[in-house]
């Protein structure tokens, strides 16, 4: 095809992703996130597969048989199996406004500058060879698709104004917000967007491959098994178990996997269904790589073109022109997205962890530079993105001609997994030190170089080569099992700073106190207001900076008269300042701005606990309001019933003097009943208020239980025979005449609530209710059991509270509501308890337990 209609095709692309990105922040700006949900974020994640996965796999096969599914099986382990992991590093970066992994790995261990430093330089090292490794994709795609060859010259070349067009829409697209902790939504959709395409792209390749100009898979197998290249893994098991662990624990520490999985994620929930439908989306995208792969080597083999160009070359080989584009469209979405969120990634580990703290630890450029500081941070990343795209391109072009895909991509991942001992381990235990971290990083990161990087100075490494493994692996196995003896040893043989002992008690117990951990105030010295408001205008301008600040003391009832700022005010200022530049350099710009004094990790267990403690205070202060507005609004609705029917019914005898005398009486009668039931209404709510103010008095004596039920069903024998309910007194299971402290007419008041509330809940005419007593060493038991409609089993608990009624259709009577809390709070008084055995339709069973004298 034409060079330039290709060329403008990829431009065009990279006009419609700009589009989309654009179109999702106006959306969000409407309050309609796009990215907020599960499918994005795991497609977002899906950034983990870059030209690697689309081209080099399938590469792969011919060379390293099936071991191109541990580079997949690794991440989709972790994100089915330790899901928790990845979801307690969200938590963490939440609440600490963490940007990166440098910011990550440095605030675990003491907000420790000089170490968040050396693993940015690290990351840098094994990012821009792989960042060089998806300009080389592109290239090389470019170069086949068109047919043809690099120019002599750099800058004649068609691939080259791709690079600067993808530089340009990087500047664009990516440092457009100050505050790297806001969720960038129209980048990461766009990096949805492009997960669909290449996946789309990669199974569009693979089913017409196979089942158009193949026979399908019989015909695979068949080509399998006479073909020169086999299945089964070079270098046996041990590689593979190697290399799936270097996939493995490098995935969550690639700095654009970190970004998108951590920093980028809306809410937590969504991890829980992204945790399936990222492993689905990988099984997809490796679907074809077998065939794929074998159809490549049969037909393309001896043409000697590039195994990491099979996908695209086959499609070409059958002449198919708009496969091809397809093809390349995907390969060219799988490159740009890695390269756009790795630039970004890194960019702003760059300017957060290495440049801005050894600026920030000079107090005269913080004092002369406050109000600048926002600008100064975002033009350093605009140029950090123009040096890391250079310096990949000029990688890229020195090299293109020595390494391949897999060896770069794996020799990145291995260096990034020198992260993950220290950062797992000190996840789960709190003795990790920074010197501990630090070492084992730099003895796993030294040995991975040298092993990996002698042999091509004529050094050998004969003596630490395993037998079987290739050279990668080997690296990978040496490097990281020295690394985890070293972090380990270390960290015991060292002691933990303040900081450093302060901040692992915070990581290690986040869940337990994440909530605390947000609203506590773990700082303590002095700082000038005007100080904190000069240091965020320099990021969010001052009117913003100075609405913030309003908005926390409002909130927390703080003043902004006094000179020095109350410790909350420095506390959240410094977790605002983190979203700009990380957590390192917002430490460094309060400690160039206020006086601290250290604070031990006593102190910090102390504030985080009092903190959880008002939190939950306040927490029950807001449930009893919330109770206390319902009781009045049913108190009411009760009230009101009675008063309405009082006044209707007396309305109609005024306005009606010739009406009925039967009428009369009977509407007499109801106007009694009525104002009966209004009396005990407020009667049960005098008492029960008492009960809860503990004003309400009781007469303690002892007394026979016999006679509290004697009295009480001399109540109901005439009603029980008017509703045609057998009632029956059981006392003949108490044999002695023991008796319990309580006061005699209470008694009596809650054994006629739980008779009254049987005779509303039975049949008439098969009514039965049962009163017994039962005796036992130290207890009396009362026991009212009726066959009435029952209760269902989860409202056991409920119905003991203030006006509860459990919804039944087969309920006749209504009640108020307040008989069993009053009878609960009068038992429980009495040192006693109260409690219920039912279940819907087979009656229910009433047990009041009250200790012997």
């Amino acid at each position: 095809m034409s060079t330039w209609i290709i060329a403008l095709l990829s431009v065009v692309y990279l006009g419609i992703l700009f589009f989309l990105a654009a179109w999702a922040e106006k959306q969000k700006v409407r309050s309609k996130s796009l990215i907020n949900n599960p499918l994005i974020y795991a497609l977002s994640l899906a950034i983990y597969c870059s030209a690697w996965t689309f081209y080099g796999s399938v590469g792969q096969v011919s060379t390293g048989g099936m071991s191109f599914l541990t580079v997949y099986l690794g991440p989709t382990l972790v994100m089915i199996l330790a899901w928790g992991f990845v979801r307690k590093m969200i938590r963490i970066a939440k609440i600490h406004h963490i940007t990166n992994i440098a910011d990550f790995i440095s605030t675990r261990f003491g907000k420790d500058n000089r170490l968040g430093q050396i693993i940015t330089l690290i990351s840098v090292f094994a990012g821009i060879p792989y960042i060089g490794l998806q300009l080389k994709a592109i290239s090389q795609s470019f170069d086949l698709i068109t047919h043809s060859t690099p120019e002599g010259t750099f800058y004649q070349d068609p691939s080259f104004l791709l690079f600067i067009a993808l530089t340009l829409f990087i500047l664009v697209l990516g440092p457009r917000k100050f505050d790297s902790s806001e969720k960038h939504e129209g980048m990461i959709f766009a990096i949805g967007i492009e997960s669909i395409i290449k996946l789309i792209a990669f199974l569009a390749a693979g089913i017409i491959l196979t089942y158009y100009f193949q026979e399908g898979w019989s015909s695979i197998v068949d080509q399998a098994s006479v073909a020169p290249i086999s299945l089964k893994n070079q270098g046996g098991y041990g590689n593979w178990f190697i290399q799936l662990v270097i996939c493995s624990v490098s995935f969550l520490f690639l700095p654009r996997v970190f970004h998108v999985a951590v920093v980028e994620i809306n809410e937590e929930e969504n991890l829980k269904q992204a945790s399936w439908i990222f492993p689905l989306y990988m099984v997809l995208i490796n679907l074809f790589v077998l065939p794929l792969g074998y159809a490549g080597y049969t037909y393309l083999h001896s043409s000697g073109l590039n195994p990491d160009l099979y996908v695209l070359g086959l499609p070409l080989h059958f002449s198919s022109t708009t496969l091809a584009v397809i093809v390349y469209i995907g390969g060219f979405s799988a490159a740009t997205g890695m390269v756009i969120m790795e630039t970004i990634a890194i960019s702003s580990m760059i300017s957060n962890n290495l440049f801005m703290p050894l600026l920030l630890q000079r107090k005269a450029f913080v004092e002369r530079n406050q109000e600048k500081l926002g600008s100064i941070i975002h033009n350093l990343r605009r140029l950090f993105i123009v040096v890391i795209m250079g310096m990949a391109y000029a990688h890229y072009r020195i090299n293109e001609n020595f390494v391949n895909l897999v060896s770069i991509g794996m020799t990145s991942f291995l260096i990034v997994a020198q992260f993950a001992p220290a950062t797992i381990i000190s996840l789960y235990w709190k003795n990790g030190t920074r010197l501990g971290a630090l070492s084992g990083i730099l003895v796993g990161f030294s040995i991975c170089c040298a092993l990996l990087l002698l042999p091509s100075l004529g050094i050998s490494v004969d003596n630490f080569r395993i037998p079987g493994f290739n050279p990668i692996n080997n690296a990978g196995y040496w490097s990281l099992s020295l690394n985890t003896f070293a972090f380990i040893s270390v960290s015991i043989l060292t002691k933990q700073s303040a900081k450093e002992a302060n901040q692992a008690y915070l990581f290690v117990n986040v869940f337990e106190y994440s909530q605390s951990l947000e609203d506590a105030t773990l700082w303590r010295g002095k700082a000038k207001l005007k100080d904190l408001k000069n240091a965020l205008a320099g990021f969010m301008g001052k009117l913003k900076a100075e609405t913030n600040l309003k908005q926390f003391a409002a909130l927390h009832q703080i003043s902004l008269q006094e000179t020095y700022a109350d410790p909350r005010l420095v506390n959240n200022t410094e977790k605002m300042l983190a979203g700009f530049v990380g957590s390192t350099s917002a430490r460094l710009i309060i400690s160039a701005i206020a006086k601290e004094e250290r604070i031990g990790v006593s102190e910090v267990v102390d504030l985080v606990q009092k903190s959880r403690d008002l939190q939950q205070s306040n927490l029950n202060l807001r449930k009893l309001d919330a109770q206390k507005n319902e009781f009045l609004t049913t108190v009411t609705h009760e009230i009101r019933s009675p008063i309405t029917s009082i006044r209707s019914l007396s309305e109609i005898m005024v306005d009606h003097e010739d009406i009925d005398p039967e009428d009369r009486k009977k509407f007499l009668e109801t106007i009694i009943q009525e104002s009966d039931r209004l009396s005990r209404l407020v009667n049960q709510v005098l008492d029960l208020e008492k009960l809860d103010a503990g004003k309400q008095k009781f007469k303690l004596e002892a007394i026979l239980l016999e006679e509290v039920i004697e009295k009480a069903a001399q109540n109901f024998i005439a009603i029980a025979k008017q509703n045609q309910v057998s009632l029956l007194i059981d006392l003949g299971q108490k044999r002695t005449q023991r008796k319990v402290i309580g006061d005699f007419e209470k008694l009596v008041q809650v054994v006629i609530n739980l008779i009254s509330n049987a005779i509303k809940n039975v049949e008439p005419g098969i009514g039965k209710i049962t009163v017994r007593l039962k005796e036992s060493a130290t207890h009396i038991c009362v026991e009212i059991e009726d066959n009435g409609i029952g209760i269902d089993p989860k409202f056991h608990d409920q119905i003991f509270e203030k006006f509860k009624q459990v919804d039944n259709p087969n309920r006749k009577i209504e009640s108020s509501g307040l008989g069993l809390s009053i009878s609960k709070k009068i038992v429980e008084h009495l040192q006693g308890s109260i409690h219920v055995q039912s279940s819907l339709g087979q009656g229910a069973l009433f047990l009041i337990k009250l200790p012997i004298e």
